[in-house]
Parts: structure tokens; sequence; C-alpha cells
């Protein structure tokens, strides 16, 4: 009778553990919280589609005769407010600016998210359109953590897509990093509670985890990239950030946030946070005003260049 109960309980635990790897590809969709519009700058709702016909939301923030073009990505369980700050930034010197939100999150189409992977498409679309209001600028892609992977996917299938990329926080494997979410949220054990919802995501995401690889991606596109890093990152450790820019073949940097957990850099220390970002910008040719950037020099041992 004792193995009835155990095969029941094993049962049960299997069962959970789908249902859980499939709530975690339809994420709960957080309500926006922040918009340019707020503080008196440009905001215009825009949609546009992707190539396998999911619609998107965003807000364009339109920029005459502008040179240079932002486009931000969001996190997992995020919208286009995360990056909001960053844009209004971006805009004040000089580009203009596209936040959307990716499939399955804030008021975009999808029901599934593919972790970064399927929103490569995502991030076709969304430079396709702002190259369709800024013909012939170059294009910045600014993603954070799984938006960060999404657009190193994205360049790797079409390296002409961005002139550079920013990445915050962005994980190396997806495989690796879904079992830093579970690290993240509750520890190493319940790290290994969670681990077989790895293997049930192949029911129903189009591709494996393991093959979902930024490194990888990065040594097809070829492109600039600045890389933003905590060093207490629980989600994609540190050696995601070196893992990354290894992979880097194009003038690049790696900054690392000291005491800063995932994605935590920017809310921790904005002042080496926007002058690691603005400064490396200016660096590459991509802000049309100078002189607007923040006092705060970066520490010097706290970057990698290449």
């Amino acid at each position: 009778m004792i193995w009835f109960w155990v095969i029941v309980a094993l049962l049960v635990y299997l069962a959970l553990m789908w249902l859980v790897a499939w709530k975690s590809a339809a994420p709960i969709r957080v309500p926006l919280f922040f918009s340019p519009g707020q503080i008196g700058l440009p905001q215009e709702p825009v949609e546009f589609v992707t190539l396998d016909g999911y619609r998107l939301s965003g807000w364009w923030m339109n920029r005459q005769d502008a040179t240079t073009i932002g486009v931000f990505i969001h996190g997992y369980m995020m919208n286009r407010s995360e990056l909001a700050s960053m844009a209004v930034m971006l805009w004040r010197r000089g580009a203009a600016c596209l936040l959307f939100d990716t499939r399955a999150h804030g008021t975009s189409g999808g029901r599934l998210t593919g972790f970064g992977y399927t929103e490569r498409l995502d991030v076709r679309a969304a430079v396709d359109f702002a190259r369709s209001r800024q013909p012939g600028a170059k294009v910045i892609l600014f993603g954070s953590s799984m938006g960060g992977a999404a657009a190193a996917f994205a360049v790797a299938d079409d390296p002409n897509l961005a002139d550079a990329l920013v990445l915050d926080s962005a994980y190396s494997r997806l495989d690796r990093a879904a079992l830093g979410w579970w690290r993240f949220l509750g520890g190493k054990p319940l790290m290994v509670t969670m681990a077989p919802t790895l293997l049930f995501s192949r029911s129903f995401l189009p591709f494996r985890m393991r093959d979902a690889d930024v490194a990888k991606a990065l040594v097809a596109g070829g492109k600039p990239v600045l890389i933003l890093h905590g060093r207490e990152d629980r989600l994609a450790p540190p050696g995601d950030a070196e893992r990354n820019f290894a992979a880097c073949t194009g003038p690049s940097r790696l900054v690392w946030f000291e005491g800063c957990n995932h994605s935590a850099g920017r809310f921790a220390q904005p002042d080496v946070y926007n002058e690691a970002v603005f400064g490396w910008l200016d660096d590459q040719g991509l802000l049309v005003e100078t002189g607007t950037k923040p006092n705060s020099p970066v520490p010097v041992e706290e970057i990698g260049t290449r």
C-alpha cells in the first residue's frame, strides 16, 4: 500500500511541475507603472505586428531629425514601463526612442513567452517600426535581463538590425537561467525542487532551452556591446556576464555593480550606471548631444574593456 501512495505522490509532484512550467511561460501581466508622458515628454501609442503574427503595443518618443534610435526591451514579468526612465534620459540626449511590450507581457498579444528566444522576432518588428519612423538612423538595442537576451538573439539572426547593444543582467544560457530564477526566489532548495520544470517546458516551447545561448548569439552578431551586471546576481550569476563578455567580438565593455542583485544596478547606483551607459554610447559616437552626462566617474577597477 505504501508504494501506491508513493506513486500517487510522485504523479502529483510531476503534474504540479508541469503546471508550474506552463504558468511560468504564461506570466502574470504587470500593469504599466510609469510613462514618458507623465513628465511631459512625447508618448505616442503605437502598434506593430511580428513576422509570426503577434500584435505588440508600445510608445514612440518622437525626436525630429534624430540620427539615433533607442529601442528598449524589458525583462521577464515586466513591461515597457521598466526602462522608461532610461528612454527619457536617452531622448534628452537627442535620440528618438521606442518602448514596447514583448509578447505575453503588458498589453501586447500572445499567451506564452519564449523567455527571450522567440522575442527576437518582437525585437525585429520593433526595429522595423522604428526605422519606418526615422529612416537612416542608427539603432541602439537596450535590453534588461530577458530583453537583453532577446536583443542578442535578434542581432544574431540579422547583424544589420542594430549598431550597438546594451545588455543589463542578461543570462548566458536559458536552461541555467531558468534554474537561476528559482534560486533567485527561494535559494538552492527551491531550485532543486523545481528542476523538473525545465524538462516539462519542452512540451509547449518551440525550442530547447539549452539552445537559447546568448554567448553564441553575441559571436554571430559581432556588434559593440555594453554589459552591465551585479556582482551578487543570483538569477544570472556573474559567470554569465563573463561568458557573454568573452564572446563579444566588437568594441565592448563589462561594468560590474558591487553588492547588486539582478537588474539592481540602475536603482542602487544610478550615477555610476548612467555614466557607464551614456559615456559608452558617447564613445561609440551614438549620442547627438555631449556634455550632458552625469559627473560621477565609473571606478576604473570595476570595468573590463575590449
